[in-house]
C-alpha cells in the first residue's frame, strides 16, 4: 500500500512539473520562441532539410498571409519547398495576377553549400509575418521564396563540402543527387528539379528574380557583391530600368546600411585583383543568363566566402530588404519594363539580325575604386610555383572595370521553325520554357533552310552529363516533306530569344551543342571496298566535274591522297547511295510567311 502511495506522489509530481514547464513555455518571449535554428546556434550551423521544412510549415500554420507548397519532387523523393507571402492571400498565379502587384522570386541553395539565402530568407519572412516588421514592403509585392532548390544536394551534408568557405560548420553539396549543377541547367533542363522550376516560372512569370550564392576567388573588404545585367543584351526598357532605376538606389541603400557593394568580382588575371574586373555576358545555362532570354531582371547575391557565416547571412537579409523596398516602390515601372520587353520580343522581325554571343571589349575600360586587401606572393615548395597570400590589411585599389561588350556571332531571325514529330522531346522541352507551339494538321512539302554540318567534334570529357559538340555549319535550302503533327514554332511570342538560343546551333547553349541531336552525326550505312572501287571508277568516267574535284583534292591534300578509304569515301558521298540526312539539321527554318495547315 505504501509503495502505491509513493507511486501516486511521483506521478502527480511529474504532472506538476510538466504543467509548470508548459506555463513557462507560454511565458517565453515571442522572440525566443521564433528564433530560427541558425539563430539559436549563433550562426554556427544551418538547419537540415527536415528542420527547414518544419519551420516553413510552422510559418504557414500561424500566419494567414503565408502559404507553404511543394512545386516538385527530387530524384530522391524529397518535395521542393515554396513559401508564398501575400497580404491579399492570393496564393495562385491567376488570383495574384488580378491584383496587379509585382511577383518577386527569391531562391536559395541552388548550390546547397552556399546556404546563406535559406537562413536569411527564413529570418526575414519570420520578421514580417510574426513580428510585423516591414509589412509596408508587401503592399505591391507577392514574394515567392524557395529556401532549398537543390534538396538532394542539401542533404549530402558534411563539414568538408566547401573548402574555400568560412562557415557554417556543415553544409550541403554543390550538385544534385544526379551530380548535375542546377545553375548550368536552366536552358537544357535535364534535372527533374529544373523542369519543376520551369513549370513554376512559366505559371507565375515573376517580374524580378533573386538568386543567392557565395563566391570563390579573391579576398577583399566587401561582405557581399552582386551580379546584374544592364547592357544592350537586354531589351531596352528592361536595360534602362535595371541601370537607372534599380541599381543606383540598391547600391545607395546597401552602403547606408553598412554594406558597400560592387559588381561580382571576376579578376581579368586570376589571383591578381589589380589586373581589373571582367563582366562578361552570361549564357542562358545560368540563372542570370536565363533572365536575359526571358526578359526578367535577375539579381545575383554573391556573398564573400571568407567572411563569417553570420556576417554573410545578415548582409543577405539587408539585401533582401533593399530589393523589396525598391520593387514595392517601383512595381509599376518594373512591370511596365517587363511587359514592354516581352512585347518587343514578340514583335521581332523575320530576317532581323540577332546576336547570339558577345565578348568583353578589352580595348575599353572604366577606372573604379575597389575596397581590397593587401597581398603578396610566396614560393611554394610543394607546387614549385608562386601563390598568392592575402593579408588582413585593407587597402583601396583603383582598377579597370572591363564591362563593355561587342557582338561576335549573329543569325538572321526566321519567321518560324519546323520540328518534325520524331523530335517531340525537343518540342516538349520548349513548352517547359513557356514556348507556344502549334502543329501541322496535314503533311506539307516546302522549301526550307537547314544547316549542314562538318568538322564535328565532341569534348573529350563530359560537362554536366553531356559531351558538348563543336562544328562548322553552312546554311542551305532543301525541299522537305513535313508530316502531320510537325511542331511549328513562330517567333512572334515573348519567348522568341529563348527559342533562338535553343534552336540555333551556334548558340552557346543550343540544344544541338548540348547533344540533343548527336544521332544525326552517325553514319548508319556503309559499303565494302570492292563495291566502292567499282562505283568510284564509273563515277570518275561518267562525271568529269566530280573527277576534276577529286584530282584537285589529291593535289592539295597529302593526307587525303595517302588514305585509300578517304579517296573512296569522296565518291561514296557524291553517289545516290549516300545518306542525304547525315549531318543535316532536322529542324527547318522559313523566313517568309506562307500558308500552313494549322
Amino acid at each position: 500500500m505504501l509503495n502505491s502511495r509513493k507511486w501516486v506522489v511521483v506521478v502527480f509530481w511529474g504532472l506538476g512539473l510538466l504543467f509548470f514547464s508548459q506555463c513557462e513555455k507560454f511565458k517565453t518571449p515571442l522572440e525566443l520562441r521564433w528564433k530560427t535554428y541558425c539563430e539559436k546556434v549563433d550562426f554556427k550551423r544551418t538547419p537540415r532539410y527536415a528542420e527547414t521544412i518544419k519551420f516553413c510549415k510552422r510559418l504557414a500554420r500561424v500566419s494567414r498571409y503565408v502559404s507553404f507548397k511543394s512545386f516538385g519532387i527530387s530524384p530522391q523523393g524529397r518535395k521542393l519547398p515554396l513559401l508564398i507571402v501575400d497580404f491579399d492571400r492570393c496564393f495562385s498565379p491567376l488570383r495574384q495576377r488580378r491584383t496587379g502587384k509585382a511577383v518577386l522570386l527569391v531562391q536559395a541553395c541552388i548550390h546547397p553549400g552556399e546556404c546563406d539565402g535559406k537562413d536569411a530568407g527564413l529570418m526575414f519572412i519570420r520578421d514580417v509575418v510574426i513580428f510585423r516588421k516591414y509589412r509596408n514592403l508587401f503592399e505591391n509585392v507577392t514574394l515567392l521564396f524557395i529556401p532549398i532548390f537543390n534538396v538532394d544536394g542539401h542533404e549530402r551534408f558534411g563539414p568538408y563540402n566547401r573548402i574555400n568557405q568560412n562557415g557554417p560548420e556543415e553544409m550541403g553539396w554543390r550538385t544534385t543527387a544526379q551530380n548535375l549543377n542546377l545553375n548550368r541547367d536552366f536552358l537544357k533542363a535535364d534535372a527533374p528539379e529544373m523542369q519543376a522550376w520551369l513549370k513554376l516560372f512559366s505559371s507565375w512569370l515573376p517580374d524580378f528574380i533573386v538568386d543567392i550564392h557565395v563566391t570563390d576567388g579573391a579576398d577583399y573588404q566587401y561582405v557581399v557583391t552582386y551580379g546584374m545585367e544592364t547592357r544592350e543584351v537586354l531589351e531596352e526598357p528592361l536595360s534602362k530600368w535595371s541601370k537607372d532605376v534599380f541599381l543606383p538606389v540598391f547600391k545607395s541603400l546597401m552602403k547606408q546600411r553598412g554594406y558597400p557593394t560592387i559588381t561580382y568580382v571576376m579578376p581579368r588575371k586570376w589571383g591578381d585583383i589589380t589586373s581589373g574586373i571582367v563582366c562578361g555576358v552570361m549564357p542562358p545555362r545560368l540563372s542570370n543568363g536565363y533572365g536575359i532570354v526571358q526578359n526578367r531582371p535577375v539579381l545575383l547575391i554573391e556573398n564573400h566566402m571568407l567572411k563569417s557565416y553570420k556576417e554573410r547571412v545578415l548582409a543577405t537579409y539587408e539585401m533582401l530588404k533593399c530589393v523589396l523596398e525598391i520593387v514595392n516602390k517601383e512595381y509599376k515601372s518594373l512591370k511596365e519594363a517587363v511587359q514592354l520587353s516581352d512585347k518587343r520580343s514578340s514583335t521581332i522581325k523575320p530576317k532581323e539580325t540577332y546576336y547570339l554571343r558577345y565578348q568583353v571589349d578589352f580595348s575599353d575600360s572604366t577606372m573604379i575604386e575597389f575596397l581590397g586587401k593587401k597581398f603578396h606572393y610566396e614560393q611554394s615548395e610543394i607546387s614549385g610555383s608562386k601563390y598568392i597570400v592575402w593579408e588582413d590589411d585593407p587597402c583601396v585599389y583603383h582598377i579597370p572595370l572591363f564591362d563593355k561588350i561587342k557582338p561576335v556571332d549573329s543569325i538572321k531571325v526566321p519567321y518560324a521553325y519546323l520540328i518534325p514529330p520524331e523530335w517531340s522531346n525537343v518540342t516538349k522541352k520548349l513548352t517547359l520554357h513557356g514556348v507556344n507551339v502549334k502543329f501541322l494538321e496535314k503533311e506539307i512539302t516546302i522549301p526550307v533552310h537547314v544547316y549542314k554540318f562538318s568538322n564535328v567534334k565532341w569534348r573529350e570529357k563530359p560537362y554536366e552529363g553531356r559531351h558538348r559538340v563543336s562544328f562548322s555549319a553552312v546554311d542551305t535550302v532543301v525541299t522537305r516533306t513535313f508530316p502531320a503533327r510537325t511542331a511549328v514554332i513562330f517567333l512572334n511570342q515573348r519567348t522568341s530569344k529563348l527559342i533562338i538560343h535553343a534552336l540555333e546551333p551556334s548558340g552557346p547553349d543550343s540544344f544541338l551543342r548540348w547533344g540533343f541531336f548527336d544521332v544525326i552525326f552517325e553514319q548508319k550505312e556503309y559499303a565494302e571496298r570492292y563495291v566502292l572501287e567499282k562505283l568510284a571508277a564509273e563515277m570518275a568516267k561518267k562525271n568529269p566535274d566530280v573527277y576534276k574535284e577529286f584530282t584537285r583534292k589529291l593535289r592539295k591534300g597529302p593526307s587525303f591522297a595517302a588514305d585509300p578509304w578517304k579517296r573512296l569515301q569522296f565518291f561514296y558521298e557524291r553517289s545516290p547511295y549516300w545518306d542525304e540526312n547525315l549531318n543535316i539539321y532536322p529542324i527547318g527554318r522559313i523566313f517568309d510567311p506562307i500558308p500552313l495547315p494549322l
